[in-house]
């Protein structure tokens, strides 16, 4: 047997039904998945199969317009995504070793690095203490 999925249901649309689907899709803005999920929670409600706040939580869910969703990575992007997951952990641990670290050269490369990388939000945080230490020094 295979893993485990999510219940699936393949449905075929006539003519009507498939273009008030593709209306839906058009007038909301929605992807194909959350057209065809918005009108089946708003039909299941209607019927009386799903309570009220079953149907308000998934029609806030599925009523989310495709440039509204956040982005997904593509697989080109997850490699560097991890990547720079795993940078901003060690600008973390840095943070935490940085009193310890006395060595000018050592503080110098993780500056220079976290300016690099200043979008990270560990980056950040140290280019913010090294700037709040250059004023201490002054």
């Amino acid at each position: 047997m295979g893993k485990y999925k999510e219940h699936g249901v393949l449905i075929y649309l006539n003519n009507p039904l498939y273009m008030g689907f593709i209306k839906l899709q058009a007038d909301k803005g929605l992807g194909r998945s959350f057209a065809g999920l918005l009108a089946f929670c708003t039909g299941l409600f209607q019927m009386g199969y799903i309570s009220k706040s079953e149907y308000l939580r998934f029609k806030a869910r599925y009523s989310t317009p495709l440039d509204k969703e956040p982005q997904q990575l593509t697989l080109a992007d997850t490699p560097l995504q991890n990547e720079l997951n795993k940078l901003d952990k060690t600008f973390g641990e840095v943070i935490t070793q940085w009193s310890l670290h006395p060595e000018q050269k050592w503080r110098e490369r993780w500056i220079k690095k976290a300016m690099e990388n200043g979008d990270l939000p560990n980056a950040k945080k140290l280019l913010i203490i090294v700037g709040g230490n250059n004023e201490s020094d002054k």
